[in-house]
């Protein structure tokens, strides 16, 4: 069978990108070849550089620029052309997609929209993307050697490389943190920083006493206050908040590139946070986890967190408010829930 590369547009999030991995599986069972991907965030990358089945990663600075001002869409173009032939797959439904791909010399036969297959109610954001992945080019029906295969549908667990893990080892030794049971806190959220009122934020306080419950729940574990340069001083005032003794608590914000962070989850006891990117990547690496989320689903959970080989447990505020933040989720609720989650797990191992 002639082997086609696949090309997946998807422009998203780092919780978009992850939850999109299993679609990226997918096609490469039934193309035979990893997936070019165009995107844009210069985190993806090493994300999907630790995703066998996706191949060369093409970044937009911006596809919304206009095309004569920005030059990472004339490499994108003068790539296309120069590729070969094979099945695009595109998970926008922006025309400045459709009009790259059309000055790229792509031909709409060859082109499948995810805005052609509408979801399914309270179908979940994977599954629809996975769905998708089943559907054919007009330039391929009837051409069995592409016919969609019915195997195992594949999860959204990257795969790190003994690089990360080593790295991650020298980093946890270098911070004195060995042995230890590791408990990772992601306090920030991209769309409540540095807004006190707004929904997706939680006051300073109530996660200072949650940092002090899950320490005295479990003894033996190191707190990690993760995130990103930007919410260091979140994270010192949350240090501030906790009651009581402060050992065993760390603030990490400043050393967490995506690799480490990954392999953090990998090898953590649990972790708590909020629903952002590394929420989908600690349930994709097989971490325990509780989120807090203001996105309550309509129908279903269409675009929680996909767990791989560990649990989650995802918390909304009183469904009977409306517009209710996550202020309205009690420190107790929280630990409550992360303590259920933990026992049942660690129990069974």
């Amino acid at each position: 069978m002639r082997a086609l590369t696949p090309l997946v547009m998807r422009f998203g999030a780092m919780e978009d990108m992850v939850l999109l991995i299993p679609a990226l599986k997918a096609l490469q069972q039934r193309y035979g070849r990893p997936c070019e991907l165009v995107t844009s965030g210069s985190w993806s990358r090493p994300l999907m550089e630790r995703v066998p089945a996706c191949g060369p990663v093409h970044l937009l600075t911006s596809r919304r620029a206009p095309y004569l001002v920005n030059r990472s869409q004339w490499r994108l173009v003068d790539t296309l052309r120069q590729r070969p032939t094979g099945p695009v797959y595109l998970f926008e439904s922006d025309e400045k997609s459709l009009s790259l791909l059309g000055r790229g010399g792509v031909k709409p036969e060859w082109i499948c929209s995810l805005r052609d297959l509408a979801p399914l109610p309270g179908e979940h954001v994977a599954t629809h993307a996975l769905r998708f992945a089943h559907q054919t080019p007009t330039a391929l029906i009837g051409r069995p050697e592409f016919s969609v295969t019915r195997t195992v549908a594949p999860d959204a667990r990257p795969v790190l490389r003994e690089a990360d893990r080593s790295d991650c080892a020298a980093w946890l030794a270098h911070r004195h943190i060995t042995g230890a049971q590791l408990v990772l806190f992601q306090i920030g959220h991209r769309k409540a920083a540095g807004r006190r009122d707004n929904v997706d934020s939680w006051p300073e306080k109530n996660w200072g006493e949650v940092i002090a419950g899950v320490r005295q729940l479990l003894p033996s574990s190191c707190v990690l206050i993760c995130g990103t340069p930007a919410e260091r001083r979140l994270a010192e005032n949350i240090m501030d908040e906790v009651p009581g003794r402060r050992d065993g608590i760390l603030i990490a914000t400043n050393d967490l590139p995506l690799p480490r962070l990954l392999a953090l989850q990998e090898r953590a006891h649990s972790q708590i946070g909020l629903h952002t990117g590394p929420a989908y990547s600690a349930a994709a690496m097989g971490c325990p986890e509780v989120v807090m989320s203001t996105r309550a689903p309509r129908t279903g959970p269409d675009c929680e967190p996909l767990p791989t080989t560990a649990p989650m447990r995802v918390i909304y505020p009183d469904l009977g408010q409306p517009g209710a933040g996550l202020d309205a989720i009690t420190p107790s609720t929280l630990i409550t829930a992360w303590h259920e989650v933990v026992t049942g797990f660690w129990q069974q191992r």
